[in-house]
């Protein structure tokens, strides 16, 4: 008897402790109590969906298919003897209509409202998401309810915070930041985009940059930025017109800038097409049912929104497609660009699985997953413009570089070929006329004895010998290039008006033949321009020689000229061409009204 006692007592213990605890746990669950630590508190598990507690684990609110209208209620308390501002704060910033209701005598009493289906003015908060203010009085206990409204036949899924003003506000800040920074590389990029296009004028550059003008138009519409920078206070939110248009015009404008960085058109033109013509099912499927057959769309919602999500998975996949087999071509640029890409599918995937089936929660830290994805993929795209204007670049400096190869070839041949006819004319002339008019003179002196025509023919003689030395000086190797050059710098003066000084210091005695050569000519080339254009009185040449290198300085006092509106003549560019082959250098200094001076400096060979 007694053990049956004993056994009864036990068992009427055992039902009371499970009462009190699940009491207990069925008031911490009810109620969420607020101390002097609060911060910020996901109302899920305080909370009532339609009445009833919610079944499944995720810690956000997902509304499916069918209801128009639901309920969340959740209850507070204030523990502590203080008043506390708080923030009801709704991280889905497309909801409709949303009101919040307070018990009071048994009845729930309308406190306020907002959505998108009010204009901006309506907002209780000044803030980007949907938010009211709550205040609640020491020790307050108080029950809430919120009826959120959202569009017939599409589901609507939300996380609902309750914060300490303090904390919403440095939350707010933060994120403010994060925005700002998001938008301010958009802008940059923008900017470079539009820069580069009008330097190249390539459609591609403005497509990128018009890609993420929309983008951003839509970023700022889906994290509710849109309402506070572009609409006044007495505009309504359009979801369609400032949403879906934006979504669909960024969608297609990124699938054409694709097809531009992977020049499909060339190397892919069958995977073109059948994108192009999935994009175009697409975008217009997706205007038609909200624009013109709304009625169809609500009736039908998960027909197309299967289908739209199918065609969309199947143009994504053959734009990696696309990735692949441009890899062969260009290794870097379809790499850079499939992480942009690989940003964009993680966003805009993560993004489909949250709003449309609530299977996993894409908030982070208050903002969308798509936010931080599609601002990594800004960030690839720019450097893959980047990637590309440098690939521009170095296609055009290495096609300078032939070019310029190959005018020096082009001007070596010249100079080589003008060197030779300078060769045979300088022979022609000293063997054969000069040999001709030397038979002259001996049968005109033996027949005809007349000394003035022998002192003509003397004359004709010296000046087909001194013209025969200065096209080509046969003595130049053996006299060198300093008494060259002394002998001609004398002969000017004779021939002239000009005054030629001549001066030398430790100027090497003997160099390579084709070096004098090529110095000669170039001694040549620029006293004869100055003769022709400078209309100096005064020629000074200097020969200057150092341990490893040596310097020819030329100076006139003649009109000098304006070497940036100057372009290079024929003979200014036979010099620098003759220096180059050399090794040296040919430096040229010019002054309007002072004269002109050219300083060549070669090493000694």
């Amino acid at each position: 008897m007694k053990r049956i006692c004993f056994h009864k007592l036990v068992w009427s213990l055992l039902i009371l402790a499970l009462s009190l605890f699940f009491k207990i746990n069925a008031q911490n669950v009810d109620t969420l109590y607020l101390g002097s630590g609060f911060q910020k508190e996901n109302i899920r598990l305080f909370s009532k969906v339609n009445g009833l507690k919610p079944n499944h684990r995720s810690n956000f609110f997902y509304f499916g298919f069918e209801k128009e209208y639901n309920t969340v209620e959740f209850c507070v308390k204030n523990t502590e003897n203080n008043s506390k501002d708080l923030v009801l704060e709704f991280t889905n910033a497309l909801i409709r209509d949303i009101v919040l209701l307070k018990k009071s005598n048994l009845l729930f009493q309308p406190v306020d409202n907002t959505g998108i289906d009010y204009p901006v003015s309506k907002r209780p908060i000044s803030h980007r998401l949907l938010a009211f203010p709550i205040k609640l009085k020491p020790y307050e206990v108080a029950t809430y309810k919120i009826e959120l409204k959202k569009e017939s036949g599409k589901p609507l899924v939300t996380t609902i915070f309750l914060k300490g003003f303090q904390a919403f506000s440095k939350q707010n800040s933060i994120q403010q930041t994060i925005i700002g920074i998001y938008f301010g590389i958009s802008v940059l990029s923008i900017l470079f985009s539009v820069f580069i296009f009008f330097i190249l004028r390539k459609g591609s550059y403005l497509i990128y940059a018009l890609y993420i003008i929309f983008l951003g138009l839509f970023i700022s519409a889906y994290t509710g930025i849109f309402p506070q920078i572009f609409l006044s206070e007495n505009d309504v939110f359009d979801k369609y017109k400032h949403y879906v248009l934006f979504s669909e015009i960024s969608l297609l404008l990124f699938v054409v800038f694709s097809q531009k960085i992977l020049e499909t058109k060339t190397f892919m033109p069958k995977l073109k097409r059948a994108i192009d013509v999935l994009l175009i099912i697409l975008v217009s499927v997706r205007l038609l049912i909200h624009f013109a057959f709304t009625g169809v769309f609500e009736k039908y919602i998960q027909v197309f929104m299967n289908l739209w999500y199918s065609i969309f998975i199947l143009m994504l996949v053959l734009v990696v497609i696309e990735i692949v087999k441009y890899f062969k071509t260009n290794f870097k640029r379809s790499s850079l660009f499939a992480f942009a890409y690989l940003f964009m599918i993680i966003g805009v995937c993560t993004t489909i699985l949250y709003h449309s089936y609530g299977l996993i929660n894409t908030m982070i830290y208050g903002l969308p997953i798509l936010f931080y994805s599609s601002f990594l993929e800004i960030i690839f795209l720019t450097f893959t413009i980047i990637y590309m204007v440098k690939g521009i670049y170095d296609e055009r400096n290495s096609l300078s570089e032939k070019l310029i190869v190959e005018e020096k070839k082009s001007l070596t041949a010249f100079i080589q070929g003008e060197d030779k006819v300078r060769k045979r004319i300088s022979k022609e002339l000293h063997d054969n006329i000069g040999s001709q008019l030397g038979y002259l003179k001996r049968f005109i002196s033996e027949k005809l004895k007349d000394n003035t025509i022998n002192d003509t023919i003397d004359t004709i003689c010296n000046d087909i010998r001194n013209l025969s030395h200065e096209v080509s000086p046969s003595d130049l190797t053996f006299i060198g290039f300093e008494n060259a050059a002394s002998d001609l710098a004398n002969s000017l003066s004779k021939q002239t008006s000009l005054t030629l000084d001549f001066s030398s210091y430790n100027f090497p005695k003997q160099l390579d033949e084709n070096l004098e050569t090529q110095l000669y000519r170039v001694l040549q080339e620029a006293i004869n321009n100055i003769i022709k254009h400078a209309d100096a009185t005064h020629i000074n040449i200097q020969l200057v020689g150092h341990e490893d290198y040596s310097s020819i300085i030329i100076e006139d006092n003649g009109n000098g000229f304006n070497l940036n509106n100057t372009s290079l003549g024929l003979g200014l560019k036979n010099m620098t061409s003759r220096i180059n082959q050399i090794g040296g250098t040919l430096e040229i200094d010019s002054v309007i009204g002072k004269g002109t001076s050219i300083n060549i400096m070669f090493p000694n060979i």
